[in-house]
Order: C-alpha cells, then structure tokens, then sequence
C-alpha cells in the first residue's frame, strides 16, 4: 500500500484533475462557484450500504461566523465510504459542493475492501490532519471513531475534532450527536458547528461511543442483514426484535468498580454511554456522553406487554421505575455470561471475550455538533 496522500484541495480560481494514490480516482480542485463535481470512479469500498435519514426535528444551518475554531487554521479530512448514501457519487459530490461552496480547503480518502476508515484516520493523523470528517454509516463512522482515539490516546487533551456526515440506515451517534440526516446541513454542522468533548468506552481493544450488548441485542445486529436495513431502515430492527418475543433469560455475573460481585437474570444486557435511540426514545435514561460514567441496563424479560408498556413509560413516564428492567452506574463494569454469549459493539458484532471487562475513558474524543446542542445532553 502506497503512503503517498492524496492532494490537498484549496478552493482556487482554476479547476484541474489530480489523481489520488489512496484511492485511484480522479479528484478536482474547484473554486466555490463549481458547486457539484462531475461524477468520479470509484474504487470498491468495504461493505456499507444504506439511504441517509433525516433528524426528526427540522434544522436550521449556523451562520459561518459562529464558528468556534477557524477552519483556516485546521488540516481537514474527509474520510468516505463511497457505497454509503442512496448514490455513491452523489453522496461524494453534495458533500464536496457543499465545502466548496463554504470556501472549505480539504483532502479526500475513499475507504477500501483493504483499508478501513479507522486505518485511514489514523494515518492523516500522522499527518498532521486536525479535523476529520467522517462519511458513511455506523461502521465507517465506529472504526473512524476508533482509529482517532487509538491515534490520540497518550495525548492529554484531544486535538482531533471529527465530524459526523451520516450516509447510513441507522446513523445512531449522528442522532445522538443532533447531527442532520441531510447530507448538506451536516457539512453546514462541520464547518460551522462547536466543539463538545465525549467520553469513550473501552472494551478490550475496541472503543465505543454508544455501547455495547449482549444477548437480545446482539441477536438484533446480527439478525438484520444489509440488505433489510438498506430497504426498511430502522423498521428491520423492529422486525428482528418482534420475532426475539418470549426469549429465554441468560444468567449474568456483574462486578461494578470492583466492588462485591452481583448476579441478576435476563434476557439482554447493554453497557451504554448514550442512551438516546432517536427523537424521545432513552434506553437508559440517565446515560449522559460526558459524565465519566458508563450505564449498565438488565432487560429482565421481553414479552409484548412488557415492551408496549416500557414505550410508554419511556415516552410519558420514567422507565426507571419499570420492573422489566435494571438499571446501574459504574466506571468499571466486568461482566461473565452463563452461557457465553455473543457481543455488539456500536452496532458491530465482535469475538467474545471472558470475562468481558468494560471501562470509561472520560474526555476521550472532541466531536462537532450544532451549535448549543451540547446544551441538550
């Protein structure tokens, strides 16, 4: 694999084609008034497919001014999976016309079968890159995500900022960020957004921003395929959740910062550092992304009386207080299953290990949100 980068991309009054040797494909340098691309080739990307959804609430674009850091002072990346989006070159060319449009200077990384968005972060990185944008789905985002707090993890203070462009199904730390589905508002969010610092969860070698799940949940990740969630969207998870109705419990053994250990019963069991599945829905409603703190949440039993009262309480009342479920908070979690059971991680399923031995990272990874979203949590 060749270490040589791709050219950077300043907005300048003449427009000529390079060619990348990371990805092989022709890229422009354009001036602002070029707003779309021509269609570019690209290279066969790891597998990430799926239409980008909007937030439920309508967003507003922030002006350029409120900005928190000058972009000019900073070395920006963007980092894409070229399947992701409802049209690969058409999800490259709105995200690339709207940083043109912006006056924005960056560099451009498609993602490979060989070379994952985590990989290629970590080598711009290297490089000096100083904000990253991370385009795609769940898994490019997650191993994006990954590849920065690996690159950055003996810093004392990020000096990484990643932005979000979700081109996903599901795009849940985009929701959970308050980042737009709509590709161009999500480039108006990194360009002009703010800074919030969020704690990572630390799970063998693999970090997660949202969490991670054994048993009922991790059956939901991989019962759903690509090719449900790239035609249903979220509604094949609720499919592949209807037919884990009655599931048999599983025995788990819980020591919460090496105090005495706790053994409870049940049918699943998240470690969360967000809580938020979108709009008003919390599965764990007192999970905050900066608080220091990771949510453990035991889902004792999964019938359809249970889940239909659990939505209600989620969204009108306090799901703390139902007796389907358990909730607790610890900086250290170790867990043992009985029997071993399968892991997810953000959304990925990964190897099982045991016992499973889960810790925060407080203040682990600098992220761009809309302005005064960091206010909601």
């Amino acid at each position: 694999m060749s270490d040589e980068k791709p050219q950077r991309k300043p907005c300048t009054p003449k427009t000529r084609a390079t060619k990348s040797a990371a990805t092989g494909s022709a890229t422009k340098k354009a001036t602002p008034k070029k707003a779309v691309p021509k269609k570019v080739e690209t290279q066969t990307p790891a597998a990430q497919t799926g239409a980008p959804e909007s937030t439920p609430e309508e967003f507003s674009a922030p002006p350029l001014e409120s900005q928190r850091v000058p972009l000019e002072t900073a070395r920006c990346v963007v980092i894409l999976n070229p399947k992701s989006g409802s049209s690969g070159a058409e999800f490259r060319a709105t995200i690339e016309s709207g940083l043109q449009s912006r006056a924005v200077e960056y560099e451009l990384r498609e993602t490979q079968l060989d070379l994952s968005g985590g990989e290629i972060a970590a080598q711009e990185i290297a490089a000096g890159a100083t904000l990253i944008l991370a385009c795609g789905g769940d898994g490019t985002v997650m191993s994006i995500v990954n590849g920065i707090a690996r690159a950055t993890q003996e810093q004392a203070e990020p000096a990484v900022t990643l932005s979000i462009i979700p081109g996903g199904t599901a795009n849940l730390l985009a929701t959970a960020l308050k980042i737009p589905g709509d590709t161009d508002d999500a480039v108006a969010v990194a360009v002009a957004g703010e800074d919030r610092i969020i704690d990572l969860g630390k799970c063998g070698d693999d970090y997660f921003a949202l969490g991670l799940g054994l048993g009922l949940t991790e059956r939901l990740v991989s019962g759903t395929s690509a090719r449900q969630k790239e035609k249903f969207g979220r509604a094949a998870y609720a499919w592949a959740m209807l037919r884990e109705l009655g599931a048999r419990p599983h025995n788990f053994t819980l020591t919460l910062d090496n105090k005495k250990p706790h053994r409870k019963s049940g049918v699943a069991l998240v470690v969360a550092n967000a809580g938020e599945i979108g709009g008003k829905m919390k599965f764990a409603p007192d999970a905050r992304m900066d608080d220091g703190l990771l949510d453990v949440c035991v889902l004792r039993r999964f019938y359809f009386r249970d889940v239909i009262r659990m939505i209600i309480r989620t969204l009108f009342g306090d799901v703390r207080r139902d007796r389907a479920v358990a909730f607790y908070q610890a900086r250290r979690i170790e867990i043992d299953s009985d029997p071993p059971l399968d892991l997810q991680i953000d959304g990925e399923e990964v190897d099982q290990r045991k016992p499973l031995i889960v810790e925060v990272v407080p203040q682990a990874l600098q992220v761009r949100v809309p302005m005064n979203a960091k206010d909601e949590g």
